[in-house]
């Protein structure tokens, strides 16, 4: 997952385009997703849709696989609310309005984030950062975390296919040992990491990106969406 992820965020069309454009953007349709109507979070997704298929140019399949997963785990986490445990289970009608906002939010908040990761390499982000003046610390931190979220998928990838050649059974025994297995496995990888690092000398400093570019259309599609987005809210607020 990360490393497909990863893959997509280099060979898009947009990987190029200038990094503090899209964090901008990115920012202001987050601004959008929290404090906007519902109408105004189902535009979003269906814009950034738009955004990825025709000019980032990412094939369909990956928008749609990443959305679904998402949609997914929102769903899972938000149905709970509509049930009430007292003596029995009930169903209860009044949240359905509040969970479905919630569900709205998780999703367009999740999917502005993913279509800035996935056509923003990782380096790129950190770059702008440290344009910002963020701590030298934090950016340091999140390369560390970046680098470690690829140690743990491999790790995980080579365990489980490990655990299922061998018996292909599952339990709450052999899940728990898998874990167990899974971590030690993730820092004796990470410290190998971190060592090898040492050794060819590499260094922290986010390296400087002089090859970004910003064409004047992609500044004009983002201001006519934010525009839409705007007289959309507002018909939307004065209709309801």
């Amino acid at each position: 997952m990360v490393s497909w992820l990863d893959e997509w965020a280099y060979r898009n069309q947009l990987a190029k385009v200038n990094v503090t454009f899209k964090l901008i953007l990115a920012c202001t349709l987050l601004i959008g997703t929290i404090f906007g109507t519902n109408m105004t979070r189902c535009i979003i997704i269906v814009l950034l849709f738009i955004w990825l298929l025709y000019r980032a140019r990412l094939p369909w399949y990956v928008c749609v696989r990443f959305f679904v997963i998402m949609s997914l785990l929102v769903i899972g986490s938000c149905v709970p609310l509509l049930f009430a445990i007292d003596r029995n289970v009930h169903f209860v009608g009044e949240n359905v309005g509040q969970v479905a906002t919630i569900c709205l939010r998780a999703l367009s908040s999740s999917f502005t984030l993913f279509s800035l990761a996935i056509t923003t390499p990782f380096f790129r982000i950190a770059y702008a950062l440290s344009k910002w003046r963020v701590p030298q610390a934090f950016i340091e931190l999140l390369v560390l975390t970046y680098r470690f979220i690829f140690v743990l998928e491999k790790a995980a990838t080579h365990l489980f296919m490990t655990v299922k050649i061998k018996n292909g059974k599952r339990n709450w025994r052999l899940a728990s040992l898998a874990i167990a297995q899974l971590l030690r496995q993730t820092i004796r990888d990470y410290e190998a990491m971190i060592i090898t690092q040492e050794a060819r000398n590499v260094s922290s400093v986010v390296p400087i990106c002089g090859d970004e570019q910003l064409p004047r259309k992609y500044v004009m599609e983002a201001c006519v969406g934010l525009v839409v987005l705007l007289i959309v809210e507002g018909l939307y607020v004065a209709i309801s």
